[in-house]
């Protein structure tokens, strides 16, 4: 797809950006954020069934996304030149991102980092060289499955990058590609800490992702990263300084994460809602009811949602006249539901009758509000259970006289 999308950025409490909802002509979509944590990961498969029970409700995908920038910690409405230009917004990695994964090395254990020097250093060639193993045909014919042979001063030094909290659960490992180590050596301490969690929680899915490791010196230079960030305390102060955060993309992803990412929002005033119907603008957010007595069972329904003036009064009337002609036919119906549906309504369209006449609409064919209640022959019908109820009235003060 090469086409304009429509996104909004969905941010949890603590700031931490989630994912994005975003649309195109026909379908609204969520977009979960690569580096997120499993807490936000989480709360966005909650958005993402916010995000398809609202196209459900029949809003139109640039609906959706109106309806959602008015709801807490979600940016306004914004345009992306297509859809893989998000995905690569969606894989930015940004400074709290490189905080939140450090917060998890534990410093003040000296002896796991001493002992994570230690395993280091300690190794050999003959403990880098790892042999295989399996691979041979049983004399029954079955085939062993080829497995790594690890030496013990191998699995030492894996041991030790969990002693000091490099592999962490915080990091979404099966998201995000892993970070190569580069050609001049250098991790940085948040993308060392992601490429020992990957490569430690892959080996239990993969035998040999720790051997491919050690062989193209992953593993050295997850170690090295790690020993000078300990060593060297101003790199976390670096992290954590209040200079404006520049967002960056992965360290596999490629420059042109960056050059193709949509620009960061700036702060915008919080986009007026539109109708859900139409698109016109001003909108008022309401809940419009009708029900439906019939002897023993009852029926309920509502449409809600931010309605212009003109579809707001169109559903109003409709709903209300429906009440009107068929919300008196049982008992709880005649005495309690269809009075408190027709006083709702009283109250919501109030809310509609204030706004201006909408501007043109963008969404599709605005709601005709056709006659009002008072000229709907239909609507007399609720005259039967009035004027019965009053014969009934009569009839007993009559009797007691």
């Amino acid at each position: 797809m090469t086409s304009p999308v429509h996104y909004v950025t969905v941010t949890a409490p603590d700031g931490e950006v989630v994912g994005y909802a975003w649309g195109d002509a026909t379908e609204v979509e969520w977009m979960h954020r690569k580096a997120s944590s499993p807490s936000a990961y989480k709360a966005g498969l909650e958005w993402y069934t916010k995000v398809r029970e609202a196209h459900d409700r029949g809003l139109t995908p640039l609906g959706v996304l109106g309806l959602l920038s008015h709801e807490p910690g979600v940016g306004p409405v914004t345009e992306a030149p297509d859809v893989a230009a998000l995905e690569e917004l969606a894989r930015v990695v940004t400074p709290a991102d490189d905080r939140r994964l450090l917060a998890q090395l534990d410093r003040d254990d000296a002896e796991a980092w001493q002992e994570l020097g230690d395993a280091f250093d300690a190794l050999t060639d003959e403990d880098r060289d790892v042999q295989w193993g399996g691979g041979t045909k049983s004399p029954s014919g079955a085939i062993h499955v080829p497995f790594p042979r690890y030496s013990e001063a191998l699995q030492r030094a894996v041991h030790a990058l969990r002693g000091v909290g490099a592999v962490t659960p915080e990091y979404r490992w099966r998201h995000s590609p892993l970070p190569q180590a580069p050609p001049e050596g250098g991790l940085r301490p948040a993308d060392a800490m992601r490429a020992a969690t990957a490569v430690v929680s892959a080996e239990r899915m993969s035998d040999g992702e720790i051997a491919e490791a050690v062989a193209n010196g992953l593993l050295d230079a997850i170690a090295a990263s790690l020993r000078a960030w300990y060593a060297d305390p101003s790199a976390e102060e670096h992290l954590r300084a209040d200079a404006p955060p520049t967002d960056r993309p992965q360290a596999d992803a490629g420059p042109s994460a960056a050059a193709h990412a949509p620009p960061p929002a700036h702060p915008q005033p919080p986009a007026p809602p539109m109708c859900r119907f139409c698109g016109g603008s001003p909108a008022a957010d309401v809940t419009f009811r009708a029900h439906r007595g019939l002897v023993i069972l009852m029926g309920f329904r509502k449409t809600d949602g931010p309605m212009c003036m003109t579809c707001g009064l169109a559903v109003h009337r409709a709903l209300t006249a429906h009440t009107l002609a068929w919300g008196w036919w049982s008992p709880l119906s005649l005495f309690l539901f269809a009075p408190l549906t027709l006083v709702r309504n009283l109250l919501a369209v109030r809310k509609v009758n204030r706004l201006p006449a909408p501007g043109p609409g963008t969404l599709g064919p605005r709601y005709d509000p056709g006659l009002p209640v008072h000229r709907r022959p239909r609507a007399y019908v609720a005259l039967v259970p009035v004027l019965w109820v009053l014969f009934m009235i009569v009839t007993g003060l009559s009797g007691g006289v």
